[in-house]
């Protein structure tokens, strides 16, 4: 076998349960974030006893689950789960049966598989695994993802979109009013939203000139942090990650003031957790996405890179040489970095969503069309020309997205107006007639 499948197949069994685990921590953090932005306090005294305190306490474990030790709620997030899992599930009639089921799995599909291009580790300097005599993994270089493509982003991107099927074939399969119009809105926002995130990772792919995820963290490692390069792009990015996550203020598609509960409406039990299950999933992909193009994947700091460098004499380079326990050290220690970054990404996301309004639709569609998209479109003419001239540096970029940060309100001056919003209307016996 050889070290880049054994990798692929480790990170594989390590992965899925890990990603399925943080998402229900996550909604607890969630809960948890909302309850802090509300001066309040969140979910804080279920503990892991369930209700089972007589068969804890025949165990002998009953001191671990008194009801006065609450475990810091740790247990909200596990007992949400198994009440959902528990649930009494219901299909409404005159439903397309075959649509309405396989819709939610469409959605989460599409959000697991995108993280296994992710390179959560970097690149190990696999020794080797030879036991009683008899070599079972061959050495050599293996990066710490499931599938290193060499248009991983290319991959990554695509993926990503195909989280609207589920959403639409939801809406359209639930035979409900307020579930079609959220599917409809679902499908404009996707559409909108994806022009100016393909923009931006094209824009790095010419900026690093390479599509391969792994390839674009080495080379912030090597030199500066694409958020350092690209600030700019760095927020738009973000904000077009919020609208394909469907967080607010972009969560027009399931507005419950004015759609119930939009695309989801119908759903309940197990099939509706999983809607909201391939909604964090998706959150992890995107803030991993982020990470790899802005903030140096598993780089520590902006120039202090732990990366393993044999026979370079430093502390990490000793370590990872000829070393299958320092090789293991050496990856645990980028994950966790990494992941780090990706909690960060998720704790800005959930301040955002508590703390700004929701947009109007047409306000959703307007700063879209007329404002990501044709800004998009110049800074990518920028950054070609850049590339294509040889101005590479990253302080040359960071001037070009400056220079871009104060031309971007004459450059939408310069687009045609808005026909008024919300004008008044002349009306018979109104106030506002004419002849009144």
């Amino acid at each position: 076998m050889s070290a880049q499948l054994f990798i692929s197949l480790l990170v594989i069994a390590a992965s899925v349960p890990v990603i399925q685990l943080t998402c229900a921590y996550l909604i607890m953090m969630e809960r948890k974030v909302a309850a802090y932005v509300q001066d309040r306090y969140g979910p804080n005294r279920t503990n892991f006893s369930f209700g089972l305190n007589d068969i804890w306490g025949m165990l002998g474990l009953g001191w671990l689950f008194e009801r006065k030790n609450k475990m810091l709620g740790l247990g909200q997030a596990l007992a949400d789960g198994l009440k959902l899992v528990w649930k009494e599930d219901y299909t409404p009639a005159n439903v397309d049966k075959v649509l309405f089921y396989i819709a939610p799995m469409l959605i989460v599909v599409p959000a697991l598989v995108g993280a296994a291009v992710i390179p959560w580790g970097g690149v190990w300097d696999f020794p080797g695994l030879v036991i009683a005599g008899t070599e079972w993994i061959q050495p050599g270089l293996a990066y710490v993802t499931v599938f290193p493509a060499d248009l991983g982003v290319i991959y990554l991107l695509a993926v990503s979109s195909l989280g609207v099927y589920g959403v639409v074939l939801g809406a359209y399969a639930s035979n409900n009013k307020y579930s079609f119009l959220g599917g409809l809105r679902a499908t404009a926002q996707m559409l909108s939203y994806e022009i100016p995130l393909a923009i931006c990772v094209l824009i790095m792919i010419i900026t690093y000139q390479s599509a391969s995820t792994t390839e674009m963290t080495l080379l912030q490692m090597n030199g500066a942090w694409g958020l350092f390069a690209h600030p700019m792009i760095a927020v738009i990015f973000f904000i077009c990650g919020l609208a394909e996550c469907n967080r607010a203020p972009f969560d027009l598609a399931e507005s419950e003031q004015e759609l119930v509960g939009g695309f989801h409406t119908e759903y309940g039990s197990l099939r509706w957790a999983l809607f909201f299950l391939a909604e964090y999933m998706h959150m992890i992909t995107s803030a991993a996405f982020f990470t790899l193009m802005f903030l140096g994947g598993s780089d520590l700091l902006p120039g202090v890179s732990i990366i393993p460098r044999v026979n370079d004499g430093s502390f990490f380079g000793l370590l990872a040489e000829g070393s299958l326990l320092g090789g293991v050290l050496m990856v645990v220690l980028q994950v966790k970095i990494y992941a780090l970054k990706v909690f960060v990404l998720l704790w800005l996301m959930m301040m955002v969503r508590w703390t700004l309004p929701r947009f109007r639709f047409d306000q959703l569609m307007k700063l879209a069309w007329r404002g990501m998209i044709p800004l998009m479109l110049v800074m990518l003419l920028v950054v070609t020309l850049m590339v294509a001239y040889g101005l590479t540096s990253w302080w040359m970029f960071l001037i070009a997205n400056i220079a871009f940060a104060l031309t971007a309100p004459y450059l939408g001056y310069l687009l045609p107006k808005d026909p008024p919003i919300n004008r008044r209307i002349p009306l018979e016996g109104s106030r506002f007639s004419p002849a009144s």
